[in-house]
């Protein structure tokens, strides 16, 4: 069927190619000869591919002789006998288009193949810092291949294919997976960098399905803990995002990792990774960076109001504690009205291997809805990435139906930390629950939670 349905394809384009040549010139069309079918080679220097790098449009031109007309061929399956025409490619990347030569008596066999480049993508906001820039840091550096730690449901199976083409990166995830750090591609370097200077990041990614959450950590080679970010981005299939960062404050690190997580990915996704920059923010490559406005304050409700909705939230309590993942007993939890005391008297050293979570017996929330969310927080030893999630209860996919996930809160010792969350999208949660993750922290650490408010929205 396939054959059968190609040459009437084939049929059909030869048809559709002697009607329009047969329009142009009715009266010197004569009875197809294959002698007379063109000869590719006599129209090398007939085509022309204009390429204009600022907008991503390319025109194709054909100026051939009176009687012929091209047949071009784009991504191998979309033909026109356009003279002229433009197509806009919005990814950078190398591309190519193959032309055939018709005349009245058909099609030439073989084709004239062109190559062409497109700079840079062009994104919906900002597209991040020049990768071509001399002040790429990541550029002149020595990277090492990826690596992977693929586990869905936290068994390892093989690593998902990747390929690297002109600093572009295509990782296949033939299998899904359910929970952060279940699809791992850690990326070693030789880039050091010094806490005297403050520094520009900037990644685009893009994935061909949905993706709830990416993880992009610049951490230290040797150290997890010792990190410039780890953050989270959410993808629209086939919509590149820059994920980015400005004028961080510098540290001292002999050898960078940059490590990406798209656990949680869908079954067949496939990720880009593009146009990553690393640099000295003092170097100015003629980025013009956007503005990040603060996000105004809205009217916090008393904590004791019937506006907190979480003022009247009855909840039983689950942990997950377990050093080196693996469990050992519950931790002290004191409750005292609106404060809730904890006490962890062994260290933790990975995110997630501390979790309180906070079970409602019947708190909601609605699509319809935007929420704010405030608590304070106070560790008595410094823990230097506590995560917070109002996510529904049930686990698995229902892991990933969440109103917010604060991430990177840093806890200094003895000190009131106030994490909030403001006018974040509410989703459809039939039953809620808090969910407080202190992995990381040292031993004999007490934790205060206190004054939660989590209201609808007001400005």
């Amino acid at each position: 069927m396939k054959k059968i349905y190609k040459q009437i394809s084939g049929a059909l384009l030869m048809l559709t190619l002697i009607l329009n040549i047969t329009a142009c010139s009715p009266e010197s069309f004569t009875s197809p000869n294959e002698a007379g079918i063109p000869v590719v080679s006599d129209y090398e220097d007939c085509i022309r591919i204009d390429v204009n790098q600022e907008t991503n449009y390319v025109t194709f031109s054909f100026q051939g002789q009176k009687g012929v007309m091209p047949v071009w061929i784009i991504d191998g399956k979309n033909y026109s006998s356009s003279f002229n025409m433009t197509k806009y490619y919005r990814k950078a990347g190398d591309y190519s288009v193959e032309v055939k030569i018709a005349n009245s008596n058909g099609v030439s066999d073989r084709a004239i193949t062109r190559n062409f480049h497109i700079d840079k993508t062009i994104m919906t906001g900002f597209g991040g810092f020049d990768p071509e820039s001399n002040f790429n840091i990541w550029r002149t550096a020595t990277i090492s291949e990826p690596t992977f730690w693929y586990a869905p449901g936290w068994s390892q199976i093989a690593d998902p294919a990747y390929s690297l083409v002109n600093g572009t990166y295509t990782v296949t995830l033939p299998e899904a997976t359910s929970e952060t750090w279940q699809a791992q591609m850690p990326i070693k370097t030789n880039i050091a960098t010094d806490a005297g200077k403050n520094y520009d990041f900037s990644v685009i990614l893009t994935s061909t399905i949905d993706h709830p959450n990416v993880t992009v950590k610049l951490v230290d080679a040797t150290e997890d803990k010792i990190y410039y970010f780890e953050g989270k981005t959410p993808l629209v299939a086939n919509e590149p995002v820059c994920f980015w960062k400005s004028n961080m404050p510098g540290l001292d690190i002999a050898n960078l990792n940059l490590v990406f997580d798209f656990g949680g990915n869908a079954a067949g996704t496939v990720m880009t990774i593009e146009s990553i920059v690393l640099k000295d923010h003092a170097n100015d490559d003629g980025t013009i960076v956007p503005e990040q406005e603060e996000t105004p304050e809205p009217t916090w409700s008393a904590v004791d109001s019937e506006d907190n909705l979480w003022h009247s939230v009855t909840f039983t309590n689950e942990f997950y504690y377990a050093p080196g993942w693996n469990p050992i007993a519950n931790p002290a939890l004191n409750i005292d009205g609106v404060t809730y005391t904890l006490n962890f008297p062994t260290a933790t050293n990975e995110k997630w291997q501390n979790q309180v979570t906070f079970i409602s017996d019947a708190l909601t929330a609605s699509a319809e809805e935007n929420y704010d969310f405030r608590v304070i927080l106070n560790a008595s030893n410094d823990i230097s990435s506590a995560t917070i999630k109002l996510v529904q209860v049930g686990g698995g996919d229902n892991d990933n139906i969440f109103v917010f996930l604060l991430e990177d809160v840093k806890l200094t010792a003895g000190e009131d930390v106030t994490a909030k969350v403001i006018n974040a999208k509410g989703v459809d949660i039939t039953q809620a629950k808090l969910v407080f993750d202190f992995g990381g922290n040292p031993a004999n650490t007490e934790v205060i939670i206190k004054d939660i408010i989590l209201q609808k929205h007001k400005d």
